[in-house]
């Protein structure tokens, strides 16, 4: 025995080496839980933000669908209405339409002048007299053309 209460001096070195082994596991302990405590503040913020954007999405498809529905809702009223124009339209309409159907029935008749022109070529011309496929080819052009 030594001058420490009896206690000898191996014994209290252990005793200290003991302490100082468990302090260093205690702070890894600490570390350990604040890393822990971290990733889990971490998970569950990112699920809250997973959440929040699960709940946005769903409220902007709900949205959608409703100004979908009520587009729909609005095309189909306006369908069942009848069309509203002036007499002036009206009339314009009609103008515009016998000037279309003039314009066609003057390029038929050019069309028709033109295929008889041909013909009158084909008759005459010494080349073509004995064509039966050009003659036939005439004929469908004029049955196409008057019909």
């Amino acid at each position: 025995m030594d001058g420490f209460g009896g206690r000898d001096l191996s014994t209290i070195t252990d005793q200290e080496e003991r302490i100082a082994e468990i302090q260093k596991q205690l702070s890894y302990l600490k570390w350990r839980r604040t890393t822990v405590e971290s990733n889990i503040r971490s998970i569950v913020s990112n699920s809250q933000r997973a959440d929040e954007h699960t709940s946005l999405m769903e409220i902007a498809e709900a949205r959608g669908l409703a100004k979908q529905k009520w587009t729909q809702e609005i095309v189909a009223d306006e369908l069942c209405k009848p069309l509203e124009v002036s007499k002036k339209f009206v009339q314009d309409f009609h103008a515009q339409s016998l000037r279309e159907m003039e314009g066609a029935r003057a390029t038929n008749e050019n069309h028709i002048k033109s295929l008889n022109l041909l013909k009158e070529r084909v008759l005459t011309s010494p080349q073509a007299k004995g064509s039966p496929k050009l003659m036939a080819r005439i004929s469908n052009l004029e049955r196409h053309l008057m019909g």
